[in-house]
Formats: structure tokens, sequence, C-alpha cells
């Protein structure tokens, strides 16, 4: 298994990859796998010769494809003239083609070799009567036009790709990204007042599948109605030019600050790569003078601790285990402590339920229950039990009037741990957000309290059923339509400070500038490749953020090489 890389490497090669730093090694490495992989460009462009050139290649590569097509389904052929020879001759009644045009109806979304199979045996059985369909279908003269078409959008794609890197100064080679097909822009394309190809979508459709048929387009992708599909090029049909890197671009000239690049007194040559490697370590402060020795683990970035009369890092505490983390924090919080210390086994807690000890329970203070959601030290786990066994103990005396048995309530127990206090994904809410569920529900029983009080013929069904989460219409009596349909009246909010902090919280709050941030912080870190960050400004961020998105790279990368300093 290879080593996990740290953020700290994978800044270091995506800060150094942008600038076109990386050593020479690396380099010949990345060429040697290069030369074995698909071929990679730094800025490829189709020149007028190149589309040429493709053109050429399609038309080659669809006349042996049509070659090969046409051999392909001359048996067909030959077994349709007999069938044809056959029909010409014989009588056939309006029966048997009524039958004959049912068959067809049932078996047209059949694959082409699976219906001709179908066609043998049903004439086998009625004699020659129905014909077979070609296996694979020729490449008209026309889908030339569709595939220039193809080629001009592509190109077009291709110079965008170019302006955004040229900007931002990255001059490495990458993938050949797909083309990004808006049948929309070929339909409405124009020259001289009149369009280029007036048609539908759905002809473009049938010819750029026909074209993948041939093996002239692959790699199919569907992104949604909003956005274009993205297909590739074949590279036997695509010529392209690299048009490289500029000469003022050089590798040892690239730099996002000036203080990067240390002028050598003699020969005025730039030496940022001795110079990146010095700032590596730290030279000022008490770690400059710490010696190096067995005790010292140098992998922390915090204040240095003394061992052994010597100053030395402190360890990696990275790979502690949680659960401990939660243990060690119990020992030191006492209402935590208290609070685990209070939770019962559910087979103890049901015989207490059913022996009616809770009947004049008071669910715990909101107060103590909010302290620990948001302070506390408690396992996400407890908390949620210490949630179900307050709201099961309050709801006790709801059901004084009905013989209970215990296993009725340990499986509404078993039902709650498992679906309730969890999002759409099936993960344990946050703490903060359980309590907020959790005295809604305690509201909600305070309110059905009051109504059996005032209605003394309603009468609940037994608490394996009252509390299942799939009994959500009214009919069922459940508490599960209680509280979907039982609204709480808004906390007011105490100041405009407060409304604030919790608009920055909310997604919803979110602006586009901290979501494309998000995005660079993925590409920095090694997550997603530069596309991907230009493709999600594009379709997910307002025309500003897209316009701007190399400045936020640039902004982002400086924010971290200060971070790792």
């Amino acid at each position: 298994m290879s080593n996990p890389k740290s953020i700290g490497n994978l800044l270091n090669n995506n800060v150094l990859k942008l600038n076109g730093l990386l050593n020479q090694n690396s380099q010949k490495n990345t060429q040697a796998a290069l030369d074995t992989d698909t071929k990679q460009y730094i800025h490829p462009i189709l020149t007028t010769q190149n589309i040429r050139e493709s053109i050429a290649l399609y038309s080659r590569r669809i006349e042996k494809y049509n070659a090969k097509v046409r051999k392909l389904n001359l048996e067909v052929k030959h077994y349709n003239s007999r069938i044809i020879s056959h029909r010409r001759k014989a009588m056939v009644s309006l029966e048997q083609r009524l039958e004959e045009s049912i068959w067809k109806q049932q078996h047209k979304s059949l694959p082409a070799e699976k219906y001709n199979e179908a066609v043998e045996r049903y004439n086998l059985k009625h004699g020659p009567q129905i014909r077979k369909i070609k296996l694979l279908q020729e490449v008209r003269p026309e889908s030339k036009q569709y595939f220039v078409a193809f080629l001009h959008q592509y190109n077009m794609q291709l110079f965008n790709r170019k302006k955004l890197r040229n900007n931002l100064q990255v001059h490495v080679p990458g993938d050949l990204p797909k083309l990004e097909l808006y049948p929309n822009k070929i339909i409405d394309a124009e020259r001289d007042g009149a369009k280029n190809l007036p048609v539908t979508v759905e002809t473009i459709r049938a010819h750029r599948e026909r074209l993948e048929e041939a093996g002239v387009l692959n790699g199919y992708e569907y992104h949604g109605s909003n956005r274009p599909l993205k297909i590739a090029f074949s590279e036997e049909v695509l010529s392209l030019t690299d048009n490289g890197k500029p000469k003022s671009a050089a590798n040892g000239n690239q730099s996002f600050k000036e203080i990067q690049t240390k002028k050598v007194r003699h020969n005025n040559v730039s030496s940022r790569i001795q110079s990146l490697e010095k700032n590596k370590y730290r030279d000022k402060g008490a770690v400059a003078s710490a010696p190096a020795n067995k005790h010292c683990t140098k992998k922390s970035t915090g204040t240095p601790r003394r061992q052994d009369g010597k100053i030395c890092d402190a360890p990696d505490n990275r790979t502690v285990n949680p659960q401990k983390k939660f243990t060690d924090a119990l020992e030191k919080n006492e209402l935590s402590a208290v609070l685990t210390a209070s939770l019962l086994d559910k087979t103890e807690l049901a015989q207490d339920l059913t022996a009616g000890n809770y009947k004049k329970y008071k669910p715990l203070a909101a107060k103590i229950a909010k302290q620990e959601a948001y302070y506390g030290a408690m396992h996400p786990e407890d908390f949620k039990e210490l949630a179900i066994q307050d709201i099961f103990k309050y709801a006790e005396v709801l059901f004084s009037s009905l013989d209970v048995h215990p296993g009725s309530w340990v499986n509404a127990y078993k039902i709650w741990l498992k679906e309730k206090f969890q999002n759409f994904n099936g993960q344990t809410l946050s703490k903060p957000n359980m309590f907020s569920q959790w005295q809604k529900a305690i509201e909600v029983l305070r309110q059905v309290r009051k109504y059996s009080q005032n209605h003394k013929d309603w009468q609940p069904l037994y608490p394996s059923r009252y509390f299942d989460p799939a009994f959500t219409y009214k009919e069922n009596n459940s508490f599960e339509y209680a509280y979907r349909f039982f609204k709480l009246d808004q906390e007011k909010v105490d100041s405009y400070k407060k409304r604030r902090i919790q608009a920055e919280k909310s997604l919803r709050h979110k602006t586009d500038t901290e979501k494309a941030r998000e995005q660079i912080r993925k590409f920095i870190n090694g997550r997603i490749e530069l596309q991907q960050v230009y493709d999600y400004a594009k379709y997910n961020c307002n025309r500003e953020v897209y316009s701007n998105i190399n400045a936020l790279i640039k902004t982002e990368l400086e924010n971290m090489e200060k971070y790792f300093a």
C-alpha cells in the first residue's frame, strides 16, 4: 500500500506544478509515464491545417468502416432477397399481414442480432415471410458536415482553455479535454446571414450516435439538461498542434511572488529552487537551535515542548483513537460524566416504563441538554440514547391505561436507535441538531398529554407502533404524524450579531465565492483537477466569480503557502 500524502506535500506539489518548478527527475519520470499512456498537451489547438488533416483522417476511417459494414450485412442482404422473391409469388392474406405487424411491434426493441434470430425462428414456423434488419448502419456522407461542426466547437473550447491557463500562468502538460457539445449552438450558428445546419436537435443526436458506432467519437457523458454533454474524439481522426509554452513563460522564470526569486551575484541566474529548499525549515525562534536527536519527532508545527532538558517538537497525535478522545474528555467534564452514568440498559428501562415508575417524570432541563450539546464531551451515540430515554420516560404516562409488555418498549427503543436522529444518508446527526429535534419531540408530547387529558376517549397505540416512524398518517394515531405537523413558534433572535452568525453557518447563505474557494482548496489538496474547478465555477457560480476564478486560485495558493511556511 502507498503511504498517504500530507497536506503540505500536496500543496508543495501543486504550487510547484503551477509554477513549472518540478525538478528534472520528476519531469523525466512524468514524460516516461506519458509515453506509455495517452498523449498530453500543454496548450492544444486546432489550426486550419489540423482541421484539414482531421477531415482526411475521418474520410479514410469512414470509408473503411462502411466497407466493413457492407461486408457484415451481405449475408442479411442475400437472406432478404430470398424472402422478397418468395413474397412476390405467394398470396398473403390480410390476417397474416396483421399477425406479422403485431409480431414486429412486439420484437422491435430487440438488438439487431437478437431480432434476426427471432426472424429465423418465425420463418421456420410460418415460411419465409419477414425480412431481417441490418446489423449495422453505414455512416452517411452528410455526417461529415456534423463532424466539421463538432471540430469548430471543439476549437473554440480549446481556445478558452488556453486563455484561462495563460492568465493563471499554467504551462504544464495535461490530459486532452473532452468535447463539450452544445447542439443548440450548432443549430443557431450562421454564416453570411444563413444557418450553417438548419436541422433539429434530434438530427444532431442521430448523427452523433452513428459516429459513436463508427468509433469516431467515444466516452459519452451526460450531466443533465442544463449542461453540455461530453464526448471525446478518437485519436485516429483528430490532428492537434501543441501550442506549447510562450518564450516569456520558461520554467526557471515563473513565479507568483518576487520573494521566491533569488539572483546569484555572478551569473544573474535564478535559484528559486534552492531558496525553496532553504525555506522548508525554520530559521527563527527556539526551534532553530534545537538539537536533532531520537526524542524529537520533527512532525509538529505547534509550540515546542521540553524533553530531557532539550527543546523538541510535540509528538504527532493524529493517530489517537477517536473513542479515547471522548473517554479522556469525560474524565474532565463532570456534567458529561453524570449524564453518561444516568443512561439505562434498554431492558431495564423497558421494565421501569412498564411498571409506571415515570408517571411524574419531568424532562431534562433544556439548559442542561443545550450545554451538553454545544460544549459537552458525551459521544454522539450516547447523547442520542440520552435523548431517546428522556422522550420515552416523559411519554410513559400516555400508556398508563394500557397493559404494555416490556417487549413493546424494547422494540420502540430499537427502532428509534436505528432510524431516528439521522440524516438522509443514514449518518447520525450532530449533537446540536439532535438537541433541536429532542426539544421539539418533548414539546409535541407535552401537547399530546394535554390533548389526552381533555379527550378521555382518546387512546394511543402500543409503544412499538405509536413510535414507529413508518406510521405517518392521521388514521395511524402515531407520534410521527404529530411530530411532522406540529409547528413550534420560532425562537426570537436576541441581536443582529446572532442572526449574522447563523446566516454565515447556513449553506443557503453561502456565497458563490465561498463555494468556488472550496473547490479550489480541493484542487490544491490533490482531490480534483484544475479543469473541474473551471467547470464548477462556470456552471454553479455567477459570471463575476467565473471571470475572476484565476485571481481566486492565486489568492488561495498564497494563503496556503503562508499557512505552511
